[in-house]
């Protein structure tokens, strides 16, 4: 029920108490239309059981206690999205890892067996009496290459073997030579800068995963930050709804004494009763308001109660803390938005991918001003053998040199029209050229976002204080307006309505103090600093251990998973 449809009935019952009787034959008719009126209210109209049931009948949950600085802990330990994003920079340890073996050596093993009869021409028979020959060989190689990170390209070979023929009268003859082949680039591919690129850039990625998970970590905090205050705000908005609820039980209270003794008129009490109610109603909706606040911040903290979501009450222990207007530190606004804006370019993450990104273009450039150049790579080889029967005598002419040899040459190539490594030179150029902008309009970004913020400060402060002065107003009226109604000067009705007023000011005060702390989150945020601000020390996960090497290589393959 609205309080303003009893207004008609209240003006009707005071009337006589108001108004100058013109007549006498008016002034009855009007005592009696009074009366009457008097005696059909009834004031128990309205019901206030059930209302009072739904109040006090909230199913009791087990209290969790936690401060700000525990819930962010929290959050940062089980939020999911920063445990899903943590998976980023762990991979990016791993491409460091796997770029680093571009330089690994390779290994490699090749044992084979020939067995050969072949018959030969009609001339061999005549003059050598030989119709076929026979030949067997076991032969082996172990090799050993990769590459420098000059560039140059190497291959490590030492080759045995065993062979029986019809021309050495199936002696056992074994043979082995040593070769060291080499490559070196001169133009295109020399040097360890660029062939290090793929190392640089791969520790760039790692960087830029580790600055992305600075932002999410960043947000993360903010937003658990705010939606503490929001708890916060919706259970001192409870707390200021059942003082009020408590507020219109004194009255209703009152009332009913007043009409006790003959004070008061029933109507006073029917509206103390609506007051009530609607006061019963809106602790209820506030309180809703807090379980919707709880829920949200347990989802951000990832709060779970064996496997399902939590049904704790969470209790927040802090509160904000609005220091007095400072009108100075208000003039000195330019001064402030200044050095936050100095704190956002120098702590913002953003400004840091940008860099990356420029950085990782100049590789990318750098890397395609190569590939533009002309192929022209010194080659040699240097071989030294031996062959004997006996084993130890062969590896002693590959150790003495028995048989040697070594080449030297030159390699070179010039594509035609080189069309593939021009059109990747000028996409490079111009993504360098996209990443330096990006940069430009980043910081431009940055500084519109904490002008915006450090103003919202400014404003929200205003407000407190605003709401503040407001509030201490409509507590003052309130106690005079009850003076009034004990001395009789005043109405049930309207004292409902000034406690009403109240109400409104405790909830704006509250819901303006919210708003500041959430401005001054935004604020920190927009600069960088919330970590800090939090005593939080952002440290990148640690690197998972690739596994292990001789794991890595079993016929049977890898048995271990996550």
């Amino acid at each position: 029920m609205r309080l303003s449809r009893c207004v008609p009935i209240l003006a009707l019952v005071c009337a006589p108490a108001l108004a100058q009787p013109q007549t006498a034959t008016a002034t009855d008719a009007l005592e009696v239309d009074t009366s009457q009126v008097i005696r059909e209210i009834d004031i128990d109209l309205i019901d206030l059981d059930r209302l009072r049931e739904a109040v006090e009948g909230q199913p009791g949950r087990e209290p969790l206690r936690l401060t700000l600085e525990e819930c962010v802990h929290l959050a940062l330990a089980h939020n999911q999205e920063i445990l899903v994003i943590e998976y980023d920079a762990i991979k990016s340890d791993a491409d460091i890892f796997s770029a680093k073996g571009e330089f690994d050596p390779v290994f490699g093993v090749n044992v084979s067996y020939l067995e050969a009869v072949q018959q030969l021409p009609p001339e061999y028979r005549l003059f050598g009496g030989l119709s076929a020959t026979e030949a067997y060989r076991t032969q082996a190689a172990a090799t050993l290459s990769g590459k420098l990170q000059t560039g140059a390209l190497y291959n490590l070979q030492f080759d045995l073997s065993e062979d029986q023929n019809t021309y050495n009268a199936f002696r056992e003859e074994r043979t082995g030579n040593l070769t060291l082949t080499m490559s070196q680039p001169i133009l295109r591919g020399r040097g360890k800068t660029v062939n290090r690129a793929r190392i640089r850039m791969a520790e760039c990625a790692q960087g830029a995963s580790e600055e992305q998970l600075r932002v999410v970590v960043m947000q993360t905090v903010a937003e658990v930050v705010k939606a503490y205050w929001d708890l916060v705000g919706a259970v001192e908005s409870v707390r200021v709804r059942s003082e009020s609820l408590a507020n219109a039980e004194r009255l209703l209270e009152t009332s009913a004494k007043r009409l006790d003794i003959g004070t008061a008129a029933a109507i006073e009490v029917l509206q103390a009763k609506a007051g009530v109610a609607m006061r019963q109603s809106d602790l209820i909706a506030a309180r809703s308001t807090v379980r919707d606040a709880e829920d949200m911040l347990k989802t951000l903290l990832d709060m779970r109660d064996d496997g399902v979501f939590s049904n704790k009450r969470l209790v927040p222990v802090d509160r904000p803390e609005i220091e007095t207007l400072d009108i100075d530190q208000l003039r000195k606004g330019n001064e402030s938005v200044a050095h936050s804006i100095d704190l956002a370019l120098k702590h913002r993450p953003e400004i840091a991918l940008a860099q990356i990104e420029i950085d990782t273009g100049e590789l990318e450039l750098m890397r395609a001003e190569d590939n533009l150049k002309p192929e022209l790579n010194v080659t040699g080889a240097v071989t030294q053998g031996g062959r004997d029967e006996a084993w130890h005598e062969m590896l002693a002419g590959v150790r003495d040199r028995n048989d040697h040899s070594w080449t030297l040459g030159i390699e070179a190539s010039v594509p035609i029209g080189n069309r593939a490594a021009r059109g990747a030179h000028e996409r490079a150029r111009q993504t360098l050229r996209q990443s330096e902008q990006r940069l430009t309009k980043t910081k431009q970004e940055l500084m519109l976002k904490v002008r915006m913020a450090a103003r919202a400060v400014d404003t929200s402060r205003i407000l407190v204080e605003s709401n503040r002065q407001s509030r201490r107003l409509q507590e003052t009226n309130v106690v005079a307006e009850e003076k009034r109604l004990r001395l009789g000067l005043s109405t049930s009705y309207r004292v409902l309505q000034i406690q009403e007023d109240l109400t409104a000011a405790q909830v704006q005060e509250v819901q303006a103090q919210t708003a500041h702390e959430k401005a001054l989150v935004e604020l920190r945020l927009a600069e960088g600093v919330i970590l800090d601000e939090l005593g939080i020390a952002f440290d990148p996960p640690p690197p998972a251990s690739p596994i292990a090497y001789g794991e890595s290589i079993r016929p049977d393959g890898v048995r271990s998973r996550p």
